[in-house]
């Protein structure tokens, strides 16, 4: 079982994937959209994280399809600037369970991942 995160961000993706591996927990970053459907659908993802940030990135279409999958994931956490209102409400509306700005997220990396994966022994 394991995490994905839905970004482009390379730099910030490793930091993710940095403090996941220190505690033996797996998030894989997707690039797409379309890529993330298909590792859901294929795989047991149990917690999906969407950098809001990606300008092509539609919380409000692909939250619902994650969540008619067979299998969707268990929670779907999205992150975005601050200073991106509409998208981070747009993320709310579309149904994720945690909508953060990207320094709260940044913030609680950690606390996040032992909540959602670690704890739940979903590594």
């Amino acid at each position: 079982m394991e995490a994905s995160l839905l970004s482009t961000d390379l730099f910030f993706s490793s930091r993710v994937t940095g403090v996941a591996e220190m505690d033996g927990a797996t998030v894989t970053t997707i690039m797409h959209s379309e890529q993330l459907i298909r590792r859901v659908s294929e795989n047991d993802v149990r917690l999906v994280l969407l950098d809001l940030s990606m300008p092509e990135l539609d919380p409000k279409d692909l939250v619902p399809r994650l969540r008619e999958l067979p299998n969707p994931p268990d929670t779907i956490i999205a992150f975005g600037p601050h200073v991106h209102e509409k998208k981070l409400s747009a993320a709310r509306e579309a149904g994720c369970d945690r909508v953060l700005s990207r320094g709260e997220f940044n913030n609680q990396i950690r606390k996040i991942l032992t909540e959602y994966l670690i704890q739940k022994g979903h590594r």
